[in-house]
């Protein structure tokens, strides 16, 4: 099945040429995390200049789009957003199986927010993987991966993350933004545990023979 004019509701572009142009990927992740938390299966359709539509079927978790992730366009404008409802048990509306969205999601969301925390994420929140993400879907860098490393293994926010990985606190912002939009994060509400004081230093006791000798020898030479 073939997504066309008719398929979306009014907010398509050719019924609505006012939709305000959005130049990034904000705008977009935004959407998308909202439909994400809806019980109700949608179409989503992205317009963009320069760019054929970009259709995601979250029943599939699939989408389809002419432009190629390896040519990911970063300063993207998009012209038009559009929705429908969907049969949870219908077909896919595009040809199957599409591509993973995972892959999409992970370029969305390391490319949205200008390396600020997204709309949805608490600030300063602190977060862990809930599983691995499958790394033959997206591209990633050893900086990237070292991150995800540590989350598996931790729950940490963005500083902290950066602190540890030795990067930008953007940098792992944004690696932070897309696992979320991915929606393989949890959350802590605890705030990080605070660096205990150090100890002030005691003078050591001598021991058993230490006092003897000490008194033994103070004895004998008076």
């Amino acid at each position: 099945m073939t997504v066309d004019s008719t398929d979306v509701d009014d907010q398509s572009p050719s019924n609505a040429p006012s939709f305000p142009r959005m130049v990034g990927w904000s705008h977009a992740a935004i959407a998308v995390n909202s439909v994400l938390r809806l019980a109700t299966p949608l179409l989503l359709r992205f317009d963009f200049e320069s760019h054929g539509p970009l259709t995601i079927d979250f029943r599939y978790h699939a989408f389809t789009w002419s432009t190629p992730l390896d040519e990911f366009p970063v300063d993207a404008v998009q012209v038009g957003l559009a929705t429908a409802p969907l049969d949870p048990h219908g077909p896919p509306v595009f040809d199957s199986p599409g591509q993973n969205l995972d892959s999409l999601l992970w370029l969305m969301g390391i490319n949205s927010f200008d390396g600020a925390p997204a709309f949805w994420l608490n600030p300063g929140g602190r977060y862990k993987l809930t599983r691995w993400p499958n790394l033959t879907t997206h591209s990633h860098t050893m900086r990237q991966m070292h991150m995800m490393a540590m989350l598996g293994n931790t729950y940490a926010n963005a500083s902290e993350l950066a602190a540890q990985a030795g990067v930008e606190e953007q940098e792992a912002q944004r690696l932070i933004n897309a696992l979320s939009l991915m929606r393989i994060l949890s959350f802590s509400a605890e705030t990080a545990a605070p660096t205990p004081a150090a100890e002030p230093a005691t003078e050591k006791r001598p021991g058993l023979f230490g006092r003897l000798r000490a008194r033994f020898g103070s004895a004998s030479s008076a």
